[in-house]
C-alpha cells in the first residue's frame, strides 16, 4: 500500500468514526431530553414558528390534536424524504383515525427553508396531513433542546448539509411526551403505534 492509499484509507476511516460518534452522541442526547410521560413546558407554545403560508403559528395549533414531529431539512438527500414518505403513508393507512393526528416537519435549516420552499417541498409526499414549520434561530435552539435534537452543519461541495439526529416524536394535546420512534420506522409500524395511542382516552 503506497502513501496515497494509506492516506485515503485513514481519511475514510476518520469520517466513518466521526459519523458513528455523531450517531451515538445523538442517541444519548435525545434519550436524556425527550422523556416519555413527561410534559413539555408551557413556553413551548410561545416558540416563534412560521407555517407554509408565511404566517406566525397560532399557539393553539399544538393543543388541537396529537402531533407527530420530525426534524430535518429540505436539501436532505435520504433520511428526511424516507421519514416524511413513511409519515404520509402512515396517515393514509390510518384512514379516518389519521384525523386525530397532525404530522409536522420542522426545518433545521431556516436559512434556506423559507415557508414557500417548505410548502413546495411537503407537497411531494403522500398524504395531505403534513405541515412544515420554519422557526427563527432562537426558537430553533430552544425546540432542539426540548426534544434533544442534534444538528450540525457540514461542508458539502460548494454548499453545506446538516448532520442531524433521526427520530420521530409524538406529543399529545396537553404537551405530554408520548413516544419517539426511529426515523427509519416503516409506515405500517408508525400507523400501528399511532393507532394504539389513538385508542388511549
Amino acid at each position: 500500500m503506497d502513501r496515497r492509499d494509506l492516506k485515503s484509507l485513514l481519511k475514510s476511516k476518520f469520517w466513518i468514526y466521526s459519523a458513528l460518534l455523531f450517531v451515538f452522541a445523538s442517541v444519548f442526547h435525545c434519550k436524556n431530553q425527550f422523556s416519555t410521560g413527561a410534559k413539555l413546558p408551557d413556553s413551548f407554545l410561545n416558540l416563534k414558528l412560521v407555517n407554509p403560508e408565511g404566517q406566525s403559528l397560532d399557539p393553539d395549533f399544538w393543543t388541537r390534536k396529537k402531533s407527530v414531529l420530525y426534524f430535518g431539512f429540505s436539501h436532505c438527500p435520504d433520511m428526511c424524504p424516507m421519514a416524511l414518505t413513511n409519515l404520509g403513508r402512515a396517515s393514509l393507512i390510518l384512514g379516518d383515525k389519521g384525523k386525530d393526528f397532525q404530522f409536522v416537519f420542522i426545518t433545521l435549516d431556516p436559512d434556506r427553508d423559507a415557508p414557500s420552499t417548505l410548502k413546495n417541498y411537503i407537497n411531494g409526499f403522500p398524504g395531505k396531513n403534513l405541515t412544515a414549520l420554519s422557526p427563527d434561530l432562537e426558537s430553533l435552539g430552544k425546540i432542539s433542546d426540548l426534544f434533544g435534537v442534534i444538528a450540525k452543519k457540514v461542508k458539502a461541495n460548494e454548499s453545506y448539509a446538516i448532520d442531524h439526529s433521526n427520530l420521530i416524536y409524538v406529543i399529545d394535546e396537553n404537551l405530554n411526551q408520548l413516544i419517539k420512534l426511529p426515523g427509519g420506522t416503516s409506515a405500517q409500524a408508525i400507523a400501528t403505534s399511532l393507532r394504539e395511542l389513538g385508542s388511549l382516552k
